[in-house]
């Protein structure tokens, strides 16, 4: 009897640890790459013509549907140790008119750049801005794909198209 009493609680243990419900839906494929990140200082001096190009680094690898953003650390609040960063392009009016702090890429480089409607000096100068670029991994839609989606009329159109399973979720909206 002794050992009836001490097999129950395993059998017990067993057999609520080997069953399993049954399987649902498999989910929709994740992305297949994240998107990355990475940071270089950017002097927009009378020197290199108000431009700064950095190469993007070996790791990352860029395709022709990917693309680049681009943010400036614009400030650091210390008593949160929170870094504020703004979107480039960033546009500022001045006395002498308008600025732009732009930036464009291609498959190797990134480059940030001034662009004025007036002559810019070395008044207009950013030594060190710190740049973060993020490259999001893309694909391009196909034409068949893309004249296809103008045509979905339901969810399940959509989802039938683009061959995922589309679960809106919904909330009762109180006024």
């Amino acid at each position: 009897m002794k050992y009836n009493f001490f097999l129950l609680p395993l059998f017990f243990l067993i057999s609520i640890t080997a069953c399993e419900g049954p399987m649902g839906p498999e989910g929709p494929p994740g992305p297949e790459e994240l998107p990355t990140s990475f940071e270089f200082e950017a002097e927009l001096v009378s020197q290199n013509q108000f431009e700064f190009c950095s190469n993007i680094p070996g790791q990352i690898e860029v395709f022709n549907a990917d693309v680049i953003l681009a943010y400036a650390l614009e400030d650091y609040i210390e008593d949160d140790d929170l870094e504020v960063w703004r979107q480039i392009p960033i546009t500022e009016f001045n006395d002498r008119g308008t600025l732009l702090f732009d930036f464009d890429y291609t498959l190797l480089d990134v480059c940030i750049f001034l662009v004025a409607d007036y002559q810019l000096t070395n008044g207009d100068e950013f030594d060190r801005v710190l740049i973060r670029a993020v490259h999001v991994p893309s694909v391009f839609l196909s034409q068949e794909q893309s004249g296809n989606i103008k045509n979905a009329e339901t969810f399940r159109d959509l989802e039938t198209m683009l061959g995922v399973d589309i679960q809106p979720k919904l909330k009762s909206m109180k006024r």
